[in-house]
């Protein structure tokens, strides 16, 4: 007769690792949050460009990208959030409403995770993990590698900035192709993000 103890199937979770852990608990928060910001029609290079717009982040480099106006700034310029005014670009009225409402659906998910454990259980799991990277050599000023290869994030905000092509805002290199900057910011963002502290 089967059991659901601990069957291959169903794993003792008593052996399971804290790398194991902190992966499964990363990648359910960024699932989530996908899920929560795609309802909306929104991913989350979306939701920074809008929050960006709103002057809700100031990421280096970021601010200059966004005036440039590109394809996801028209996209909710195109939904009415945004506006291009005087040579720039700005949330509108309706874009700051409903930025503001969709924020609050993003607090909804960051509640659940807190809301999962103890205030004191919280706080216990975040001062461990401080104390085994400090343990382990982070400090301050160390490199935060986010994404495959041990890609940073972007700029200073997430990770100083190496590791993921021209910086926001030059120009590429000679012989470099027009749209290769441009990718490294889409796969640094996502990486960026889904490891940054506003999904925490």
């Amino acid at each position: 007769m089967n059991n659901h103890d601990n069957t291959p199937e169903t794993p003792d979770t008593r052996t399971r690792s804290l790398g194991f852990w902190m992966r499964a608990a990363g990648t359910a928060l960024a699932a989530e949050m996908n899920r929560t910001l795609a309802a909306e029609g929104l991913d989350r290079r979306d939701w920074a460009v809008l929050d960006v717009l709103a002057g809700e982040r100031d990421i280096p480099g970021l601010v200059e990208r966004v005036q440039r106006g590109g394809k996801r700034v028209r996209s909710l310029a195109a939904r009415g959030w945004a506006a291009e005014r005087d040579g720039a670009w700005t949330i509108t009225d309706e874009g700051r409403r409903e930025r503001d409402r969709i924020h609050e659906l993003v607090r909804g998910v960051r509640d659940r995770t807190r809301g999962a454990v103890t205030d004191e259980d919280f706080a216990t799991t975040v001062a461990s993990l401080e104390a085994i990277a400090r343990e382990l050599g982070w400090h301050e000023s160390s490199p935060r590698r986010f994404g495959p290869r041990g890609r940073h994030g972007l700029g200073r905000g997430f990770g100083h900035g190496h590791g993921c092509g021209p910086r926001f805002g030059e120009h590429p290199r000679h012989g470099e192709h027009p749209h290769r900057g441009e990718r490294a910011f889409e796969r640094g963002f996502t990486a960026g993000f889904a490891a940054g502290r506003d999904a925490a």
